[in-house]
């Protein structure tokens, strides 16, 4: 039986336009088109699907006019849906097998690894831009009014303030950016965001272009274990310090509890590390992936893998949107188009994955994005980041579906600790203050690693 015909026997006899809408022309064989075309032409003129009596009418040429009289003798008791389904399953199957043909006739031959790879993720992302992967919308006569119970409970608070962790929390489909400044918070906010999802049971995937893994794992044990940041990248932890990372790094690991009672014995880190690290990691995890190149289709590979591995993921981090290229060919990642459409591939995933995500943003002396004001269309929420002595304040921008609510939290900068009391109104810090001034006739740029370092470090 041929897909397309009975799926247009059985939309035009049940006059389903809902499948009919969820239909895309390049899903069907091209002998097809013609059909198509007419079938459009008729809802775009009447505002209904035509039965086939009407479509034949309409047709003017006889190979048009045959194929109709073909679909009309398709027999077929099946639902439009369900037909629409098996076709976009066997357009997805071709249009898979067509592009690695394609990929293997045209690839060179001394093409390196991570090449290869990024090629594959190009086919994955060429592949999701044809088909439609979104979930379809509940039927408005089967819609509830209200969200379930369930769906309640899985709301996100932030964790950053307990007032308006009370008044607005986050659906899991929700896209929340929060810009800033360099030196602003963005990154801490992002650990203490992960570390709140963390203490929740539920895993963090955390994806980082510009701060290894090393770091972001410090800053996280320094929030998770309230300690001092300073003291846990030196190594100058004092022993009820050292006890409060050590119960923090076993409850990473299974059996993690038997190793730290070890250590309360001989008090020595790296040989309780040397042991644990053969224990399994924990199935809930702060999943932190750090690539200086990451390209949206590789993204998007990297998250597929590690949700279905790490199953219940709470939480996606991209550190940050600006940063992220859209394919690896591209030569500007600060283009503004590619920038706008990362930002709306981000809304996609948490909508398709039902996982919210989670990015920062640059901003420029005015307060609006840099280098593309668009990424922030695609948000359902977005706050302005400034940091003060002791507190950061958060400017709610857009809201979607609620009240604009700004907040002020109380910052530790000590162990990066954002909230979740009030913090006061305070001076915000200028960055300018930190930077070198030039000398007179000294023409070369400062060094680019330690203007990051100082524009990147909080104030204290």
């Amino acid at each position: 039986m041929n897909l397309a015909s009975a799926l247009f026997k059985r939309l035009l006899e049940e006059g389903d336009f809902d499948t009919w809408a969820n239909l895309r022309k390049h899903y069907l064989p091209g002998e097809y088109d013609r059909v198509y075309d007419a079938i459009e032409k008729h809802v775009e003129n009447y505002h209904k699907l035509p039965n086939l009596d009407e479509l034949k009418l309409s047709i003017k040429d006889t190979p048009t006019l045959e194929k109709v009289y073909a679909i009309e003798v398709v027999e077929v008791d099946a639902e439009p849906f369900l037909l629409l389904d098996y076709l976009k399953n066997e357009f997805a199957q071709k249009e898979t097998l067509f592009q690695l043909q394609k990929y293997v006739e045209n690839t060179i031959s001394f093409e390196t690894a991570e090449e290869t790879i990024e090629s594959l993720y190009s086919i994955i992302s060429k592949i999701e831009d044809k088909v439609d992967l979104k979930p379809e919308e509940e039927n408005l006569e089967k819609l509830s009014l209200f969200y379930s119970d369930e769906e309640i409970a899985d709301y996100i608070p932030l964790g950053l303030n307990t007032e308006f962790d009370e008044r607005v929390r986050f659906k899991r489909s929700d896209y929340i950016l929060m810009g800033g400044q360099r030196g602003s918070g963005k990154s801490i906010t992002c650990s203490n965001l992960a570390n709140t999802v963390y203490n929740q049971g539920k895993s963090v995937l955390y994806f980082s272009v510009e701060m290894p893994i090393r770091e972001i794992l410090q800053r996280q044990c320094s929030i998770g274990a309230n300690v001092s940041h300073s003291k846990v990248k030196y190594k100058t932890l004092d022993n009820m310090e050292w006890l409060k990372v050590a119960n923090w790094w076993a409850n990473r690991y299974e059996n993690g509890q038997e190793h730290l009672e070890a250590y309360k014995t001989h008090r020595d880190f790296d040989k309780f590390h040397k042991a644990i690290q053969k224990e399994g990691l924990n199935p809930v995890q702060i999943d932190i992936i750090y690539d200086p190149s990451l390209t949206l289709p590789k993204l998007k590979a990297e998250i597929i893998k590690r949700v279905r591995k790490l199953g219940n993921v709470g939480l996606i981090i991209i550190d940050y949107v600006n940063q992220i290229k859209k394919t690896s060919g591209t030569t500007d990642k600060f283009d503004w188009k590619d920038q706008i459409d990362v930002s709306t591939a981000l809304k996609e995933i948490a909508g398709v994955l039902q996982i919210p995500v989670f990015s920062p943003y640059q901003i420029d002396s005015s307060g609006e994005a840099r280098f593309a004001k668009g990424i922030l269309d695609s948000a359902d929420a977005a706050f302005i980041l400034k940091a003060g002595e002791g507190s950061i304040s958060f400017t709610c921008t857009k809201m979607r579906g609620d009240a604009k609510i700004d907040f002020i939290s109380k910052v530790d900068w000590n162990s990066l600790t954002i909230g979740p009391e009030n913090g006061e109104v305070a001076e915000e810090k200028d960055p300018d203050e930190e930077k070198p001034k030039k000398r007179k006739g000294f023409k070369q740029e400062p060094d680019k690693a330690i203007m990051d370092e100082i524009w990147d470090s909080p104030p204290f």
